[in-house]
């Protein structure tokens, strides 16, 4: 896989958990502002009334509400889509006040038995003498079943206010922020995702092809690397891959001194050799296994050539040397004859293949004047 393919996949990958483990926590947040928002302004609703209710519970602690107290309680009611049913009962848990008048002084086990009240969140805000609020469900929804305390002096619950609301509205805060969430989620996935695109190829995978042509393009005649330089670590690489290849140059300097001077050392011992075992007058030709001369105990000079090859000394019509050669190569050390013309000359051909040493091909050519 391609280091950009490999990028997108891992980008997209770490990009969708973020987001979604970020989801989790938003939807969460989302809830508990939205929620304790809602809570929070139906207290401060009962609050600012608090007073006047008050005020009537300590002139009447029991019994049914007043016209004041009931045109309260309607207004709540009727004022907020999000109330469900409202309930003012006393201290004691009668109810002082409810939308249905046969329920009006009916004690709280008594309406307990017959209606039922949602959750227990009368007897907590009772006891705990501050707002109390409990989730729960029904056919319709989900509801918060709250319960404000109506302080009177001497921290004495005077009566209490419950109160049924809807969170439909909260869920619709909640779903529409999740959605904004989402689209700027996107967006700043597309917008980031497409900058460091741009900055991957540009800055690390079209550099890193560029590097690969530049090293594509690099061979034994030409050991230059045409990278230019960079100041990062695509640079770092095309220093190090100069520096390859200037230890490949040194070596390869080494090898061809080495190799000239160990050609140097062989013909000084050809001419030692030759100088004692061919007659005088005779010719000698020293060639490798490609038939390139090594040495030649006479003058030997090919105009424009300076690897001078055997068929540069024979016309390649004498097949008879050719022949004689290319037995020499099957059988070697076993010495081979025939005749040859060089220079309008007729001579006597000895050939001879030596014995392998250490991967080195040696045939040697004596050529005799014919008499």
């Amino acid at each position: 896989m391609k280091l950009t393919s490999k990028w997108i996949l891992w980008f997209v990958l770490v990009a969708l958990w973020t987001s979604v483990f970020g989801g989790i926590l938003c939807f969460n947040l989302f809830r508990s502002v939205f929620d304790k928002k809602l809570q929070n302004e139906m207290v401060a609703m009962i609050r600012f009334r608090a007073p006047q209710l008050v005020q009537a519970l300590a002139v009447q602690p029991k019994g049914e509400a007043t016209f004041n107290e009931a045109d309260t309680m309607k207004g709540l009611s009727r004022n907020d889509e999000r109330i469900k049913s409202l309930i003012y009962l006393n201290y004691d848990g009668s109810i002082r006040w409810h939308e249905n008048g046969k329920f009006l002084r009916m004690s709280y086990e008594e309406y307990n038995n017959e209606v039922g009240f949602e959750t227990s969140v009368v007897v907590k805000a009772q006891r705990e003498k501050r707002p109390q609020a409990f989730l729960f469900e029904d056919n319709d929804g989900t509801y918060y079943d709250m319960a404000i305390p109506l302080i009177a002096k001497n921290d004495v619950v005077a009566g209490i206010v419950k109160v049924v609301v809807s969170r439909q509205e909260a869920v619709r805060f909640i779903h529409s922020s999740m959605v904004r969430y989402a689209c700027i989620s996107l967006l700043m996935m597309l917008i980031i995702g497409g900058v460091l695109l741009w900055f991957l190829r540009h800055r690390v995978v079209g550099p890193l092809v560029l590097l690969k042509d530049s090293v594509d393009a690099v061979s034994l005649n030409n050991l230059e690397l045409s990278f230019p330089p960079r100041h990062d670590e695509v640079g770092d690489v095309g220093v190090a891959v100069e520096g390859l290849l200037d230890r490949i140059r040194e070596d390869i300097k080494r090898l061809n001194n080495a190799e000239i001077m160990s050609l140097e050392k062989e013909q000084h011992w050809w001419k030692t050799i030759l100088a004692v075992t061919v007659p005088k007058g005779s010719r000698a030709i020293v060639v490798d296994e490609n038939n390139n001369i090594l040495y030649t105990n006479f003058e030997l000079k090919v105009p424009g050539k300076q690897q001078v090859h055997l068929l540069d000394l024979f016309d390649g019509k004498q097949q008879a040397i050719i022949q004689v050669i290319g037995e020499a190569l099957e059988n070697p050390e076993k010495v081979l004859r025939s005749t040859v013309a060089y220079k309008d000359v007729k001579f006597m051909v000895k050939v001879v293949q030596l014995p392998d040493d250490a991967g080195k091909n040696r045939i040697v050519l004596v050529l005799d004047p014919e008499k």
